[in-house]
């Protein structure tokens, strides 16, 4: 009976401690990160052509990211989302950007670096975006 409660309380104890590991595990931030760049127009493309595909290559991974800002608005959260045209106005890139009050200016072109969360109904999103 000894041992089997000595062997529970080392497996809460080393459970505790990996828990604790990963909570207090820093961020990855997109800057440490080398990006694979691409336009916007390519990035929807590649996500409209073979989803699986361009899954396995963008999803989750730093994404430098150049195209022209057809909006910036807020999203629910409050913070500052821009969103780029890619000739498909149904599959649009859209970026959450990192800091609010990001200064993107609608027309103009604009290189954005962040991690490439999903693609949705509205179109391709990154997220942790930063203004490169």
């Amino acid at each position: 009976m000894k041992k089997v409660l000595i062997v529970l309380l080392v497996a809460i104890v080393v459970g505790a401690i990996a828990v604790g590991y990963i909570w207090n595990k820093p961020h990855t931030k997109v800057e440490d990160k080398k990006g694979i760049v691409i336009s916007a127009e390519a990035l929807a493309k590649a996500f409209t052509d073979d989803e699986k595909n361009a899954n396995a290559q963008y999803l989750n991974k730093a994404i430098e990211v150049t195209g022209t800002v057809t909006e910036v608005d807020k999203n629910q959260d409050g913070g500052t989302m821009v969103v780029l045209q890619t000739g498909d106005p149904m599959h649009a890139v859209q970026c959450t950007m990192r800091d609010k009050g990001v200064a993107a200016t609608k027309d103009k072109q604009v290189t954005i670096k962040g991690f490439c969360a999903d693609n949705g109904i509205m179109g391709v999103s990154l997220t942790d975006c930063i203004i490169k």
